[in-house]
């Protein structure tokens, strides 16, 4: 198997555990294991974000402002790591009256938690937004055209304040955790090519493809026709455990798929933590022997 040292390895910040100890000593470890980039649920770090869309248009603007001085402040501190922020996950953790096919108003409330967001991942550096969210995705009595049409509505306005930040939302295709829109790939590039816009983009997961039966070649082609669109992966196992505890998801596989279309995104290790530092490190060096990465 052949290292593609253009493909670029990043982890996720909910394998870290909540606290500031333990996001401290993870980041130390991974900025010596080979890692380049860090995804970040936001809701680690900026526990009111929630809460965003629940007060004032003054007292919003007030607090993104404040989160625009921390996200660059926590930016630096990465970049002296070594490591750059390179997107965004559980954007939707925590919020309430919030629903892509719900009514007016929590339609209103996601699309501009998103756009907030948005906002914050710009002042990052983010390349993008994962888009999961799987209670927030039941089109409920609309048939396929109609929930399209719905979702392309909502995420067309989000894509352009994404845009304008210079990062994308990517609507991640998730097969289970009781999900019922966008399952597969195939999905996926039919809402992308609905959308048809710069800043909205696909969030591929190896666990999810291999849920919905994507194979390696379905993801290649989805490269070849999308790259634009496909800034960063997933590789993930089922419920976030820990990578190399589920053996029968090709992840090998999926990432020579990669290869053949001269992938240059990020690959991001995604497990829910907290994992300890040793246990991290583990997993990182286990996908990379996966994934023909340069230990």
């Amino acid at each position: 198997m052949k290292s593609n040292e253009s493909m670029k390895l990043t982890i996720s910040n909910i394998a870290f555990g909540g606290g500031e100890d333990q996001q401290t000593a993870a980041l130390d470890r991974v900025s010596q294991c080979g890692v380049e980039g860090i995804v970040i649920a936001p809701p680690t770090i900026w526990s009111d974000l929630p809460e965003i869309t629940n007060v004032s248009e003054r007292e919003r603007k007030d607090r993104l402002k404040t989160m625009e001085r921390e996200a660059k402040e926590y930016r630096k501190r990465l970049g002296d790591l070594g490591l750059a922020v390179v997107g965004l996950q559980s954007l939707t953790y925590a919020t309430k009256d919030m629903a892509l096919f719900g009514s007016d108003n929590e339609r209103e409330r996601l699309a501009k938690h998103l756009e907030a967001q948005a906002i914050l991942a710009g002042n990052l550096g983010a390349d993008s937004m994962a888009f999961g969210s799987p209670g927030l995705r039941n089109p409920g009595e609309l048939n396929g055209e109609q929930a399209m049409e719905r979702a392309a509505e909502l995420f067309g306005r989000v894509a352009i304040v994404a845009h304008d930040n210079n990062t994308q939302i990517a609507f991640e295709p998730l097969s289970g955790y009781g999900n019922k829109f966008v399952e597969s790939l195939n999905q996926a590039r039919e809402l992308a090519d609905r959308i048809n816009h710069p800043g909205f983009g696909i969030h591929p997961d190896t666990a999810a493809m291999f849920g919905a039966e994507d194979t390696p070649e379905d993801l290649a082609l989805l490269i070849r026709d999308h790259r634009d669109s496909v800034r960063g992966i997933d590789a993930s196992a089922p419920d976030l455990a820990r990578l190399s505890s589920v053996l029968d998801i090709p992840q090998g596989k999926y990432m020579d798929a990669l290869r053949s279309t001269d992938y240059q995104g990020w690959l991001s290790l995604e497990m829910r933590g907290p994992l300890s530092p040793d246990v991290i490190e583990k997993e990182i060096k286990y996908i990379k022997k996966q994934c023909g990465l340069t230990a």
